[in-house]
């Protein structure tokens, strides 16, 4: 591997671990939030796929999240202890449940929106409109990337 490459994979590594950790120390820390960043991509998660009275299923939160369903009960139940969410049953399959925000776990949500929004808002002062646009170019081409990586390793999987 080149020099210029090893460095662009550091440089992305890092920015990766360092945006986690900040999330975290910000939101778990600062505001108190009883939750791991995890929790709160969950949270996250069932609030964007929530319509309605209508919330996810523990199938589709899996499914979006690209975890098992084990896991994602599992998950769930300890959002669920710990008052965040609701677990609904279905009207139409009464073996179906779905998954809504409590109060408490709106609150945290939207401190987690709120905390975006101001990293996004601080970030964005640190650039100039031509920087921020070649910016976006350069992440649309990072996340184009990394999407048709996965699509060729998900297509692999079911290659015999």
């Amino acid at each position: 591997m080149s020099e210029k490459n090893l460095e662009l994979n550091r440089l992305i590594s890092k920015i990766y671990r360092v945006s986690m950790k900040l999330e975290e120390k910000s939101l778990c820390l600062d505001r108190n939030i009883n939750l791991t960043i995890n929790e709160l991509h969950l949270l996250e998660c069932i609030k964007n796929n929530t319509k309605g009275d209508d919330g996810p299923t523990i199938s589709s939160i899996a499914a979006e999240l690209d975890i098992t369903r084990p896991s994602t009960t599992v998950a769930v139940n300890k959002l669920n202890a710990k008052k965040f969410v609701d677990k609904i049953g279905c009207v139409n399959d009464g073996r179906s449940v779905r998954i809504k925000l409590t109060a408490k776990g709106e609150k945290a949500y939207s401190l987690y929106v709120n905390y975006h929004n101001e990293i996004s808002e601080e970030l964005n002062k640190c650039f100039s409109d031509d920087e921020k646009a070649a910016l976006g170019l350069a992440f649309e081409k990072i996340d184009n990337f990394f999407s048709e990586k996965l699509s060729e390793k998900e297509a692999e999987e079911f290659d015999f």
